[in-house]
Parts: C-alpha cells; structure tokens; sequence
C-alpha cells in the first residue's frame, strides 16, 4: 500500500508535542483513566470533526479518513485515503488524486490503488479546531465522569474525608483528592453540622465550632449517562444510617472482623439511633464489645454524631423481646402481640410511658422503624386489672429483698414477669436462677389456678 513520506518535525513542533504529552499524562493519572482509552476519545473526536467536514465515506462505504493517537508519545496522525486515477479522469480532488502527483510522491504508484497522505494539524481550519475542541471538552469531561463513576461506585458505604470547596444554597461542594464530590445540605445534620469553605475569610467564620474538613459516607454514586453533565455525582451523606454503620465499623473490631453484624440502622440525624446487632461467637457480648470499657469505643461515634444517643440493642428471634429491648431505656411489662398485623400493644408503669414513647415520639418511631411493627403504647392500667396481679401480693411466698430487685428493674406485676425471659431477667436483677425459676413458679401457679 502507497504511503506518504513522513515531514521532518521541526523543534518547535517537538516542544508543541511535549507540552501535549505531559497534559495527557496529566489528566490519565489525576483522573486514573486508562491510556488506551483515552486515545480512543481522541480519536473519536478528529473522526467526528473529519468527517462532519468531508461526508467522511465515499460510495464504496469506505472511510476516507483513519486516525492514530499515540498517548505515550502524543504522536497524532491523520491520513487522508484517496483513489489513484489518470490525470484526465479527476472528478473530485477531495476523493481522488491525479497519477502524476502521486507518482511524486511515491514512484510505485498506480491507477486504481489507494493512496494515503498525512494531513498536518496546522491544515485545519478554523472552524473545524473550534469543533474540534468542543468534541474534545465534551468527549474528555464524559470519560473523566466515567471514570469518577467506575472509581466510586464501589466506595458506597465507605467513608471519606475531604474540603469543603464551595458552598451554595443547596450544598457543599467537598474536594477529595481532587475530585467534586457533593454534600447537599439536607444530609448535614440539622443545626449541628456548621461547614465552610477551607478559604474563607475570618469574617464568614463567625461559628467557632465551623470547619473546613468533612467527613461523611458516600451514599450514591450516580451514572453520569443520566446525571445532569453540570452536577457532581458522587453524592455523600452525613445523616443516612451509612454513615453511622460505617462509624462503627472502623471503631469496632469484632463489626470490622465480621464476628458481630450489623443488622439494622434507624436514626434521627443529631437526636437519637438504634442498633440491631448479632454476635456469631456466644462467647462476646455485642452489646459490650459496641460500647467498650466506659463507654470508649462509642464515645468518638457519638461526637462525630453531634451528641447523637445510641442504642445498641442485640438481636433475638423472640418479637416480644425485641420489642421490650427497641423500646430502651423504657421498661416494658408486657406485650401482646399481633403477628399478622404487624401490630403490637405495648404495655409500661405509668412512669415508663413518657421514656418509651421519647419526646415527640422519637423513641416509639425508631423502634417501630427497627423492626417494622406498629407500637401500640399503652399504661399497664389497661391491660385490665383481672389479667394482672400485683407483685406485692406475693409477700407471703416471695422474700422481700427478691421482690424489691424485680421492682427496682421495673417489674411490678406478675405478668411483667413472666412474659420476660428468665435468662435476661437473671442479667438484669442478679438474682441466682434456681431463685428466678422458683419466682416463675409461684407466678405461674397463681395464675392457673
């Protein structure tokens, strides 16, 4: 095949390309795209310009144009392909080149063959390097979401710190290892986040407890074909439950390790959450190894959550338990439950009823949204006076110092006791477990009778 002889490239060409070569290098390591890929956006792009300009194809179906982008030397070729015809039977120039010029060329050039030429970058005109650079900015800024996008998508969950770059009405725009990622402003925690710009002036700074440093969870990583091209598309969050599973995660071992799980998350941002979490060794306590000695592993959890109170609460297959334990710190007497419904009534001593529901209803929200029941919290006094025998009553058969442990616990009637598991009632009380079961049976006994 006839090839055009290579133009000797001049020193100032040589610098032109270096600068191209160090900016391509630049943009596949800053934004981790692959090399060979990005040389095939550019050459998509000279194609497009190309052939918008030529009609590209002739009536063959033949491309007229081929493109070789070479991003480890920034070596781009364009060659032009023309049909070799007698001098006398030229029709269009811009498909066909007459034999005697092409025998200038190439001396083995022949009628009929194709002849290929390069075609310099200095040849185009105007308005084709204005198209040509419109493709590029487009084609680059889509390859650069992409990879943005194959980067995070995997990161869902994690955590990630970064500077806050700008701050608009509805965001904050964060930079992480140069990056935009976007923190909008309904996933701050509510009158307790106060993040500014890392250069803003003293005078914005009017929050002494305000910070430039942000570290939230990536909540969702949007597919940049359907996002909007302006917007960022990782989406970071500080008030979904992520943010609170991946906390613990990174402070605690055993969730880390997966010897305990993380089964459910509900929270009010900067108010209140809960924890359903399973251990898969009998040997460690879930409970124990969340909060820590004094309470050290969920202390930096808590400050990072403004204050936030956390219920850690161990799971049980048992649903009135589950109940009981959702419903923290509140003691629970007992509960009858309606399965199919998903409905529950819950039944507290009048002073329990205030902690059970929480103020404004916090508490009975994140528990019903724990274990997806509706609560139904009710004083004890309803469950009717006939169903129910106060402890008290049991002074002749119970001693005093094991009625007064069962009290001091929030048990006050017989049937709080025995619709409580005597495992974790013996937790709770201390009480030895022969003494527990022989409670039980002098409940029980009453009550058949």
């Amino acid at each position: 095949m006839p090839k055009a002889k290579l133009p000797k490239v001049s020193e100032k060409e040589k610098q032109a390309r270096q600068r191209l070569l160090s900016s391509m290098q630049e943009f596949i390591q800053l934004h981790g795209i692959d090399k060979d890929r990005f040389a095939e956006v550019m050459r998509a792009a000279f194609m497009d310009v190309l052939s918008r300009s030529s009609g590209d194809r002739d009536a063959e179906g033949k491309t007229q144009f081929s493109v070789i982008v070479n991003p480890d030397t920034a070596d781009i070729q364009i060659l032009r392909r023309r049909q070799i015809v007698p001098d006398d039977e030229v029709e269009d120039e811009s498909r066909q080149i007459p034999l005697s010029q092409a025998l200038e060329k190439d001396p083995e050039a022949q009628a009929g063959e194709d002849f290929f030429e390069e075609i310099a970058l200095q040849s185009l005109n105007r308005n084709q390097i204005e198209l040509l650079k419109a493709r590029l900015r487009q084609q680059l800024r889509d390859l650069e979401r992409r990879a943005l996008y194959e980067r995070y998508i995997h990161m869902v969950g994690e955590i990630l710190t970064g500077e806050v770059l700008k701050a608009t009405r509805d965001e904050l725009i964060i930079l992480h290892e140069g990056n935009e990622l976007s923190l909008p402003r309904r996933e701050l925690i509510p009158g307790k986040d106060v993040y500014v710009p890392k250069d803003s002036s003293p005078a914005y700074r009017r929050d002494r407890s305000a910070s430039s440093v942000v570290k939230a969870v990536v909540q969702e990583v949007l597919d940049p074909r359907k996002a909007s091209p302006s917007r960022p598309i990782v989406v970071l969050s500080r008030t979904s439950p992520l943010f609170l599973e991946a906390l613990l995660k990174l402070e605690i071992p055993e969730i880390y390790d997966g010897i305990i799980s993380i089964k459910k998350v509900v929270r009010i941002p900067g108010e209140r959450a809960k924890v359903l979490v399973e251990s898969y060794d009998e040997r460690i306590d879930p409970v124990g190894a969340c909060v820590g000695v004094k309470g050290t592993r969920i202390k930096p959890v808590v400050e990072e959550l403004r204050g936030e109170y956390i219920d850690i609460i161990p799971y049980n297959p048992d649903v009135k338990l589950m109940i009981s334990r959702a419903l923290a710190p509140a003691t629970v007497m007992y509960v009858d439950l309606y399965p199919h419904r998903r409905y529950a009534k819950v039944f507290v001593a009048p002073e329990e009823y205030p902690r059970a529901v929480g103020r404004e209803g916090i508490n009975v929200r994140l528990a019903q949204d724990l274990l997806g029941y509706e609560l139904d919290i009710r004083e004890a006094s309803e469950y009717g006076e006939e169903e129910d025998i106060e402890l008290s009553e049991f002074s002749d058969e119970i001693s005093e110092a094991i009625l007064k442990a069962l009290q001091n616990e929030g048990f006050h009637t017989a049937q709080a006791v025995l619709q409580f598991p005597i495992d974790e009632l013996q937790k709770r009380t201390q009480i030895d477990l022969p003494t527990l079961q022989k409670v039980y049976e002098i409940l029980q006994a009453e009550f058949e009778e």
